[in-house]
Order: structure tokens, then C-alpha cells, then sequence
């Protein structure tokens, strides 16, 4: 028998391969070590710097993470892979601009990735770029036209841009799709509401709460509406009923507080109402809650104000009004009712 294959040397182990190993069996601070030995011999080893990318990207770490994608693109400018990491990355690092460069890098070689145009929305929406957000839903809409979540997206910026006509149609287009959708039925519940078709708006909007009953958005149409019903009813001098649909816009403002405590909006709402009814007092209360939890949103401080004067505190208010021309020094009603005082 031969002894001699017995005490032959174990051959070294290849430096990449151990790395690989360390990475595969979640010894990523080995990992990491291993190609930091690869790359300080070997600076241009494409596959060292990503994978040490990848692993910072896993663990977190997006400062190391963002420089070794940077060598990577360096070495191969045309990786989409590695364009569409360090774009979440710039995410994670609050670099917003910089990753829409990103993505639209990756979305030049694969211009229907839907997960991608999902994401540069989120980020074009964060940057109030809504014109450019309409764009990007558009398209998601253009590759799938039955997207609902997408049509439903597209309904709230709409809203939110005052463009209620196309906002609707949106909505309906969701409702299409899905007859159910407690989100649409709520949204066009108040554009209908805002319209003046109050039966059809609070049939709509007690379907949405039906479908899903811890829906705020829902409650809050109510209250909008209710509150709008009110305002028309002391017009045409029906000063009973009128206090009688403020009583149910307060009361679903509160459903909605309940469901949502943390929305300004809806403080702010339960203010106006309480003003509007006779409670200053309790007003100031529920403006003084969105304040708290806005404090540089200028319709609280204001209408706290001119809750104020009616009470007859001047100096207070005169504070909220000067609080109000700090946040926006261009706004008109404050300054007039400064010279008021």
C-alpha cells in the first residue's frame, strides 16, 4: 500500500470560491473580508465589487453599498441589474433625484417593467412631481389597462390636483373593474356629494362603509357632505335642519377621528363644525389637536383665530393671525382680519 497520497499538501482553497462560500452560508462580515483581500489586488474584479455590493445592499449598509455599485457601474456602465439596485439605495439614502436617474436608466433598456414604473411613481409623488406622477400611471396603464390599484392611484392625485372630473372618471373606471372597491365608492361618493346629488353620495359612501367599515375616507365624506347639506339649508334660512345635518357632519367627523386620530384634516374639520355650531370653545379644542399635529398648516391657525374673536379674545387671536402670515406671509384674509383688531 502506498503512504505517499497520505501526506500530500491540501491544496489551497481559491480566494473568490471561499468568499463565495462565506456569502452563501451567511457569513457575510468573512464575505466582505474575503473580497476586500480580492479587490485589493484585483480592483477591476467586477464580480468581487458585486457581490460586496450586494451584501452592504442585505445588511443595510446603503453608504458602502451606493460606492460599490458605483465601481461596478464604472466597470460596466450598462448593468441593468446593478442601475436598479443602487436606484434603491439612493431611495434608502433620502437621494431621491438621484435615484429617478437611476431607475430611468434601467427603464430605457426595459421600458415595460412594471415593478420599476411602480416605484419611480412612489418616488415622482414624494418629489410633488404630479404631473410627471400622471405620466408614469399612464403608462402602467397603457401595459395593463385593468390595473385597479393603478386607476385608483391615478383617481386620489387627481383629487388631490382639483381635477374632480377626472378624478371621477377614474374612480368609475375602478368601480368597473371592481364594483366593491370601498375606496372608490368613497371617493366618488363625495365627488357626487360636492355636486349637490346628496341621496346618491350618502347611498355610495354607506355602501363603501359597508364593504369595509373602519374605511375613515368614507366617514369623512359623510361628514363633507353633511356639512355642505348644512351650509345650504341655513342659505334657504331652514336654520333647524341645518343644525341638524351639522350635528350629523360632527358626528361622523368623530366616526372618522375614531378610525384616524392622527389626521390633521379631520380635526380641523370637527373644528369648523363645532364653530359653526356654536361651541368656540370646544373649536379651539379640536384646532388646537391639528395644530399639534400640523403646526405648519396655516387653515388651523386661521380659523382658530377667527374662532378667537368671536369670543372676544383679541390678543389670541391676533397670535394666530400673526402665526398664520409667518407661515404664509401672502395670505390675504389673515392680514385683513389683523387690521380688524
Amino acid at each position: 500500500m502506498k503512504l505517499g497520497g497520505f501526506f500530500k499538501k491540501t491544496e489551497k482553497k481559491d480566494l473568490m470560491q471561499e468568499a463565495e462560500d462565506y456569502k452563501r452560508s451567511g457569513k457575510y462580515d468573512k464575505a466582505l473580508e474575503a473580497y476586500g483581500t480580492i479587490l485589493n489586488t484585483s480592483p477591476d474584479n467586477l464580480k468581487a465589487w458585486y457581490d460586496k455590493a450586494s451584501i452592504h445592499l442585505m445588511l443595510e449598509q446603503y453608504l458602502p453599498a451606493l460606492e460599490a455599485y458605483d465601481r461596478v457601474l464604472k466597470l460596466d456602465p450598462n448593468n441593468i441589474k446593478a442601475w436598479h439596485e443602487r436606484g434603491f439605495v439612493l431611495v434608502n439614502l433620502g437621494k431621491l433625484d438621484e435615484a429617478l436617474e437611476a431607475y430611468n436608466k434601467v427603464l430605457e433598456a426595459e421600458p415595460n417593467n412594471i415593478k420599476l414604473l411602480s416605484e419611480k411613481a412612489v418616488i415622482l409623488k414624494e418629489l410633488r412631481k404630479d404631473p410627471e406622477v400622471l405620466k408614469t400611471y399612464d403608462r402602467l396603464l397603457q401595459i395593463d389597462p385593468n390595473d385597479v390599484n393603478t386607476w385608483f392611484e391615478k383617481g386620489l392625485l387627481l383629487s388631490d390636483m382639483g381635477k374632480d372630473a377626472d378624478a371621477l372618471a377614474a374612480y368609475e373606471k375602478v368601480l368597473e373593474l371592481d364594483p366593491g372597491h370601498a375606496g372608490a365608492l368613497a371617493r366618488k361618493g363625495l365627488i357626487i356629494g360636492i355636486r349637490r346629488q346628496y341621496a346618491q353620495s350618502f347611498a355610495l359612501l354607506d355602501k363603501a362603509l359597508e364593504k369595509d367599515p373602519a374605511n375613515w375616507n368614507a366617514m369623512y365624506g359623510k361628514g363633507a357632505v353633511w356639512k355642505l347639506k348644512g351650509t345650504d339649508l341655513a342659505a334657504l334660512d331652514r336654520r333647524y335642519d341645518a343644525v341638524k345635518a351639522y350635528d350629523s357632519a360632527l358626528h361622523a367627523y368623530e366616526k372618522a377621528i375614531e378610525l384616524n386620530p392622527k389626521n390633521t384634516r379631520l380635526w380641523h374639520e370637527k373644528g369648523v363644525i363645532l364653530k359653526d355650531l356654536g361651541r368656540g370653545n370646544e373649536a379651539i379644542k379640536a384646532f388646537d389637536k391639528s395644530i399639534e399635529l400640523d403646526p405648519r398648516n396655516t387653515k388651523p391657525w386661521y380659523d382658530k383665530g377667527v374662532t378667537l374673536k368671536e369670543l372676544g379674545r383679541e390678543d389670541e387671536a391676533q397670535s394666530c393671525f400673526e402665526k398664520v402670515l409667518e407661515l404664509d406671509p401672502s395670505h390675504t384674509l389673515a392680514r385683513h382680519k389683523l387690521k380688524q383688531l
